[in-house]
């Protein structure tokens, strides 16, 4: 047991500093290459920030997973989610560089979920939500589609503010971690570790004055993919034992406030007659920010709500049912955002009479 915990402990030590050591190279060949993210009216940052987070964490954390394992025959069982979570990065990576079609990039995540799906990790059931248990092949491959697809993007546009997409992914990921070790997915456990490490490494950067990165699209996207496949696969491995009522809870507090945040959001916007995908800042992490946090301050509240969230989703889940672990952590997020909404709606009329009262 002590040896177990000292490898895992060394797992997610080597890649945060791994993380310490890439990055300042990948730095320079960011700012070399013009993979930065520059200042404009949506943006606080008055200088070009290099875009090479996701590049850092997924450099480490390969490295790290492959010094780990014993074979790659090992390694076969999760090259799939390996492989499509790199297509994102990769993807993401040319969409900081050059912005390509958002048509384009969902493209090439719904025909990543297909493949998904072809690999036999699908959702099979709804485990009693709604009182729906298993659900027909055609419905199995729609679902798996839409929640794969969903979940990637809800993810991407946490990354709002710094350490925020970090921070959640953190926090899924410390979860994961003792679902894959109550499921025997040693495995995973490893993955997770090396991610846990090198989002550490890069967090010591993103919230740098002097050194600062950001994640960009390369790395939400890739970080997006990971959770919700991995998801999947941890809900197959606890499929049929007793295990299933907590692994459910756990992986739906884990999504919930991204994945309901994006419904929240897209649902306004059509109410106005914009489009759904019209950037705005009505995002749960624009509402915290209105509260006068700066950028630390409103992850960690944030973070913090996720943590409500995720312990609403456990406790329920396992005493109540799935059902009312759904309404109930629906409930809460609804709340919170609703008075967020309130506070954000005064702000704004605060600060359009003080700029009448300068004009006059």
């Amino acid at each position: 047991m002590f040896m177990e915990m000292l490898i895992q402990m060394l797992t997610v030590v080597t890649s945060f500093i791994f993380v310490l050591i890439i990055t300042p190279l990948l730095r320079k060949i960011a700012v070399q290459a013009n993979l930065v993210d520059k200042p404009n009216i949506r943006k606080i940052h008055n200088q070009n920030i290099p875009l090479i987070g996701g590049i850092s964490i997924w450099i480490a954390s390969t490295i790290t997973i492959f010094m780990a394992i014993l074979s790659w025959q090992e390694f076969s069982k999760i090259k799939w989610l390996w492989i499509g979570a790199t297509i994102l990065l990769f993807v993401g990576i040319l969409d900081d560089k050059n912005d390509i079609r958002a048509s384009l990039k969902l493209a090439i995540q719904l025909l990543l979920a297909h493949f998904t799906f072809m690999q036999g990790i699908k959702i099979t059931s709804m485990y009693g939500i709604l009182g729906i248990y298993a659900i027909p092949e055609e419905m199995q491959y729609i679902l798996t589609i839409i929640v794969i697809t969903g979940v990637i993007n809800a993810f991407n546009l946490m990354d709002g503010i710094d350490g925020l997409a970090a921070g959640l992914a953190m926090i899924g990921l410390m979860v994961f971690t003792w679902l894959a070790w109550i499921t025997n997915n040693q495995l995973l456990m490893v993955l997770y570790l090396s991610l846990i490490g090198a989002l550490m490494g890069f967090l010591n950067y993103n919230f740098s004055k002097t050194k600062k990165i950001f994640m960009g699209d390369a790395g939400s996207l890739f970080l997006g993919f990971l959770l919700v496949v991995s998801a999947l696969i941890l809900i197959q491995s606890a499929q049929k034992t007793e295990k299933i009522t907590t692994v459910i809870p756990c992986i739906i507090g884990v999504l919930f406030l991204p994945v309901f945040d994006s419904l929240r959001v897209y649902r306004a916007r059509i109410k106005r007659g914009k489009s759904p995908f019209k950037a705005d800042k009505t995002h749960f992490h624009h509402l915290v920010l209105s509260l006068g946090l700066g950028h630390q301050r409103a992850t960690i509240l944030i973070v913090g709500v996720l943590c409500i969230l995720l312990t609403i989703s456990i406790i329920v889940g396992s005493f109540g049912g799935f059902t009312l672990m759904l309404v109930a952590t629906l409930f809460v997020f609804w709340m919170s955002s609703k008075i967020l909404e309130i506070n954000a709606q005064i702000v704004d009329w605060q600060e359009k009479i003080k700029n009448m009262e300068i004009n006059n």
